[in-house]
């Protein structure tokens, strides 16, 4: 009875030990998600970061009480008790992190206290922490660092294992208990805390992110409290699914119930990849298509590889078409463009500056410059001067190396370089330079206004609109003079000639796609009829309509209501086919790749079924002596292989939609001068994750076939011998 009592009271010091060593650990990383955070408003309020450096101690040093404790308690125990070891490895682990975080923790303090640090300006610097130390130090940082973490993983791996060993109450009081401060987390970070970061900084993901994570820590925790008592009402429906639902939740065997585990596990992972690379596949879908419809028509109306006349009549009807709210006239031809320092091909587009913006989102893709000096070309000889400037270049290591040193005030009374200054100026035009006094910015207008001593005066000339990456590669500002050839010429006497003809940049547009910012030029439609020697004729007319998905519909109308043979009507889908059609058939391919993950997890059901048939023999051969048939086996087995699936799809198509839902919301940072995306584009469609959710549980039922037919030929006799 003694010996009763002792175990009891050393399993109370264990549990203690390893919930307080689990608690420590998820303190730990939430500092360590949150330090950016914890700097500011320590930085704010300096009792901030006192209650939590005084919290955090106090959870130590209790790690190490109860860990010194437990080793002592655990002595009394004769060697090969069931438990003994784990409790060690926990104790020994909760010691070893203690010693290693409280030497990390002291380096990490010691170096925030010496100048230039790791918190500059108001964050954290984990670079700056490494500098600030002696190389000996650094070192004793490193080593430290990784045994905290291995004393870390041996709390967590001990804590797990010896969790059954604790006395069943306290498990018990520990899960309410965990529930409770789920559930109140869950609530406050509901009702506090935003959904997605807001659009005006959408870099502020910590707080969205910490209620994205307390969201699904409770859906987690809900639906394995809702899984006993949905498989009771699954026992509710009938003999055959109380049967299944019995076999699944069996504890006799430790060995079969970790592989239907690991089999709902792998049905879960493989829904989850499949849904999250189907909605990437369609984010960049969407996001293609939105591009292609700001920049060109929704529905073209042309004459194949030539011009066509009387094209008057024809704008009229279309504009007053049913469904069109928007149609402009264009010229298009390739050229070439020369700049001072580059050349470069080019598709030439004649434009209506009034109308364009009716048809396409030219005008909203303007970064620098207007649309109207196209109207009037005599304005750009007098540009302001925010207004003279080019496409932000590239991010260069040198930009990256300015930043850091401006974040370092410099000493009183010591002036910034003049080579410094004309790298910032080289660097960035954009802007972010120290603002000059409001009279010397006068001065500079004026002499950049005034006439060049090495030059006459500027003539007016044509305008032209560029594209950024085009404006990048031949060194183009808003003003500067180009060159445009174009193959179609005046007949000389060695044969054709190209004609070339001055114009000035007018301005720069960004689309969002390269071929778009690379290969477009436009002007005024008159301007490039003259210049392609194309008459009164246009190339074709650009329709805009009110719903996308009708403009199949309204070309169909359009091309009764022209009434000309000699031109084509193609709607955007019949124009960007090709394109699209390749997206579809790569969309299938990964479809069916990706579902070959779930043809795997079909297997492990299979497998684990088959298991389940040779471990329950006797209960089929119980099943069949009492006058089941074969088809009530195979219905048992069928049950039993659905409910695998439905489990498995439900929380790979959760997970999925929660991975989605991150990188949609939060974003995933991806390199724009390599993507031109500045993040991961994501699209659910619930039709998607519907049909992957349907093909999950029919690959489960599909393997199951086997191993039901394999349990109804199971004979009473054979099954029942050795009983």
């Amino acid at each position: 009875m003694k010996e009763a009592e002792r175990e009891v009271r050393i399993g109370w010091v264990a549990a203690a030990c390893v919930i307080v060593c689990v608690l420590h650990t998820a303190n730990i990383a939430t500092i360590a998600a949150t330090a950016p955070l914890l700097v500011v408003l320590t930085l704010v309020n300096p009792a901030v970061g006192l209650g939590v450096a005084v919290g955090s101690a106090a959870l130590l040093l209790l790690v190490v009480g109860l860990a010194i404790a437990t080793l002592v308690r655990i002595r009394r125990l004769q060697p090969g008790t069931k438990g003994r070891t784990r409790v060690i490895v926990v104790a020994i682990s909760g010691l070893v992190h203690a010693v290693g975080f409280a030497c990390t923790w002291a380096l990490s303090i010691w170096a925030a206290l010496q100048p230039g640090g790791v918190i500059l300006g108001g964050r954290l610097d984990w670079t700056a922490l490494q500098m600030a130390m002696p190389q000996v130090l650094e070192v004793l940082f490193w080593v430290c660092a990784v045994v905290a973490s291995l004393g870390s993983l041996g709390m967590i791996g001990g804590s797990v294992a010896s969790w059954f060993i604790l006395p069943e109450r306290g498990r018990r009081i520990f899960w309410y208990a965990a529930d409770a401060v789920i559930a109140i987390a869950f609530l406050a970070a509901t009702l506090l805390l935003p959904l997605a970061p807001p659009s005006d900084a959408p870099d502020a993901v910590l707080l969205p992110a910490l209620r994205l994570t307390a969201t699904v820590i409770f859906a987690v925790r809900a639906v394995a409290r809702l899984l006993g008592p949905s498989l009771n009402l699954v026992e509710g429906l009938g003999f055959h699914a109380l049967v299944a639902a019995r076999h699944l939740r069996t504890r006799k065997s430790n060995f079969l119930a970790a592989i239907g585990i690991l089999s709902i596990l792998a049905v879960t992972v493989s829904s989850c990849a499949l849904t999250t690379t189907l909605s990437v596949m369609g984010g960049f879908r969407n996001d293609l298509k939105r591009k292609i419809l700001g920049n060109n028509a929704h529905v073209v109306i042309d004459r194949e590889h030539r011009t066509f006349d009387r094209w008057g009549p024809v704008l009229e009807r279309t504009r007053h078409t049913e469904g069109v709210i928007g149609a402009a006239p264009y010229v298009s031809g390739e050229v070439m463009v020369t700049s001072a320092s580059n050349l470069a091909g080019a598709v030439l587009r004649g434009i209506d500056p009034r109308t364009v913006g009716d048809v396409v989102d030219l005008r909203a893709n303007m970064t620098r410059g207007r649309l109207e000096y196209l109207i009037e070309p005599e304005r750009l000889l007098d540009l302001p001067a925010d207004e003279m400037r080019g496409p932000r270049p590239l991010e260069t290591p040198r930009r990256i190396r300015r930043q850091r040193d401006d974040d370092e005030s410099p000493p009183d009374g010591q002036r910034s370089s003049p080579v410094r200054d004309v790298d910032d100026l080289l660097d960035d035009p954009m802007g972010d330079m120290p603002r000059l006094p409001s009279s010397d910015i006068e001065d500079i207008d004026r002499y950049l206004r005034g006439p060049s001593p090495l030059r006459g005066p500027q003539d007016v000339l044509p305008g032209v609109i560029v594209g950024q990456e085009l404006a990048r590669s031949l060194r183009l500002f808003v003003g500067d003079e180009v060159n445009v050839v174009s193959p179609l010429g005046d007949l000389g006497p060695a044969g054709p000639m190209p004609k070339s003809r001055p114009f000035r940049v007018a301005g720069i547009f960004y689309s969002g796609m390269y071929e778009y910012d690379m290969k477009y030029v436009y002007v005024t439609l008159e301007n490039a009829q003259r210049f392609l020697n194309t008459g009164d004729e246009i190339s074709g007319i650009e329709i805009k309509v009110d719903n996308t998905d009708r403009a199949p519909v309204i070309a169909a109308a359009l091309r009764r209501s022209i009434g000309r043979t000699d031109l084509r009507v193609q709607d955007w889908q019949q124009v960007n086919r090709n394109l699209f059609g390749a997206l579809a058939l790569e969309k299938l391919a990964m479809f069916i790749v990706l579902g070959i993950a779930i043809l795997v997890a079909g297997f492990c059901v299979f497998g684990t079924l088959t298991l389940m048939v040779q471990e329950k023999g006797r209960e089929v051969g119980v099943l069949k002596a009492l006058g089941s048939g074969g088809g009530a086996i195979v219905q048992v087995f069928m049950i039993e292989g659905a409910l695998i699936g439905f489990l498995g799809s439900a929380l790979g198509l959760g997970l999925g939609y929660v991975v989605c839902f991150a990188a949609q919301h939060f974003g995933i940072g991806m390199n724009p001068e390599v993507y031109y995306i500045d993040k991961l584009p994501v699209h659910t469609d619930p039709m998607e994750f519907s049909a992957v959710g349907v093909a999950s549980v029919v690959v489960c039922l599909v393997a199951t076939v086997f191993p039901a037919v394999l349990a109804s030929r199971l004979r009473p006799v054979d099954a029942l011998r050795y009983e």
